[in-house]
């Protein structure tokens, strides 16, 4: 019977030990999230195609080689008698780019700062796809942590019908005190069953953000957020984010493009070498080749190229005016965001004050009720005000998470970047 026992206890010490490695971390979800998401394998196959682009625009600089063959066959009328005729030719051609005006070094530069706005894109990605990850995982860790308040919310209303219940009996204590306690009591069940709902929506929603259609288990870890660093440098922040980072290339971006429209002004020159060979009937073969130089340069196109080049140098000006303006957004934004985080991390920690100091009035209060020395309606009071400022210390942790993971998402921070950074 002993061994039984403890072959029963083993079980179910191990039945909840491989329930808990069911939850996921959070670096488990990071993990599943990095080979799993949608949205980040179409961002990294975005930043290839531009690694593409960048070696088609390095093109420009390299010879080209063209070849090209075919045979014909058909018939002719020669003194109204139909011959058949058969022919084949091939040819090999080369071209070599010698001056183009800049036109090839600026479009690979061009390319080059494209490649450099995509990886910023990339990156800024990387950091909304973590937030959205980080916001799925708070919201299981807060549901889990709901469940366990409302359990402890129904238990002890529970416990307060019993107290209510022998004080009315006992003739010490009204219908109507009774009633109230009975209601709430009710409501703490629905309280229960709303959370675990709320718990189901969050499993999916933390799959989905993963990536997966399977939900897990849940989640491990604590509702904790840190408390921010001084502002020191704002400026320095801001100039660090992806927005601001692809701003700044853009300029780049749209000088080069200028280059290349420019280009077209300047004369075009180019090197040529070719050779053939023919046959007809493949009895007669004929063969040539030629080598040559190929200069051109317009003279006049209607004020087309005029046009397009002051075009160009108002694009020039619209990026550093749309730099100006992100900048100033930017800052604005920032401050906000880092403010948004240390109230609500500040919050949190006056809440838990509040929370604890409610708990021992509760305590107080019930020991006086219990004697007699305290009014159900004054009890009642504390007892609801001990509900109600555990909730709240409850959602102001995980606000005071969320806005940490918002922070680090204005500033385009993500685990994945450092980690590659060897931060």
């Amino acid at each position: 019977m002993k061994n039984k026992l403890i072959i029963i206890a083993w079980a179910v010490t191990f039945s909840a030990f491989a329930q808990t490695n069911d939850f996921l971390t959070w670096a488990q979800c990071l993990q599943r999230t990095k080979t799993q998401s949608p949205e980040l394998m179409a961002a990294r196959a975005a930043v290839r195609e531009l690694e593409y682009g960048v070696a088609s625009a390095g093109s420009g600089f390299l010879p080209q080689v063209n070849a090209s063959a075919g045979i014909n066959r058909g018939q002719s009328e020669v003194l109204n008698q139909w011959v058949d005729t058969e022919s084949a030719s091939g040819r090999l051609s080369l071209s070599q780019d010698l001056f183009s005006g800049g036109e090839n070094v600026a479009k690979r530069k061009r390319a080059l700062a494209q490649l450099q706005v995509g990886n910023e894109q990339f990156r800024r990605t990387l950091s909304d796809v973590e937030l959205r990850t980080r916001l799925a995982y708070i919201d299981v860790l807060y549901a889990q942590d709901l469940i366990a308040l409302t359990e402890k919310i129904e238990e002890r209303r529970g416990n307060n019908v019993r107290l209510i219940q022998l004080r009315f009996d006992g003739g010490r204590e009204n219908a109507g005190s009774l009633a109230r306690s009975k209601a709430q009591f009710v409501q703490s069940q629905f309280e229960l069953r709303e959370a675990r709902r709320a718990l189901d929506y969050a499993h999916r929603n933390l799959a989905a953000a993963m990536g997966q259609l399977e939900v897990e288990a849940g989640a491990m870890g604590a509702l904790q957020a840190k408390t921010p660093d001084d502002l020191i440098d704002l400026h320095d922040l801001m100039m660090q984010t992806p927005s601001y980072c692809i701003a700044a290339t853009q300029i780049e971006a749209s000088k080069q493009g200028m280059k290349v429209t420019r280009s077209a002004r300047f004369p075009q020159l180019g090197f040529t070498a070719s050779t053939s060979i023919r046959s007809s009937n493949y009895k007669v073969y004929n063969g040539d080749w030629n080598v040559g130089l190929n200069a051109s340069m317009p003279i006049y196109t209607g004020n087309r190229l005029k046009s397009n080049v002051a075009a160009a140098k108002e694009q020039i000006i619209q990026s550093e005016m749309d730099l100006m303006d992100m900048a100033n957004t930017l800052m604005a934004t920032l401050q906000q965001r880092w403010n948004a985080y240390m109230d609500a991390v500040e919050n949190e920690a006056v809440q838990k004050e509040l929370f604890d100091a409610e708990q021992l009035r509760a305590e107080i209060s019930t020991a006086k009720y219990k004697q007699g020395l305290l009014s159900y309606e004054d009890w009642d009071i504390i007892e609801s005000n001990l509900i109600s400022q555990g909730k709240t210390h409850l959602q102001r942790q995980r606000t005071a998470e969320a806005e940490q993971a918002r922070w680090k998402n204005t500033l385009g921070w993500s685990v994945w970047q450092m980690k590659a950074k060897g931060e």
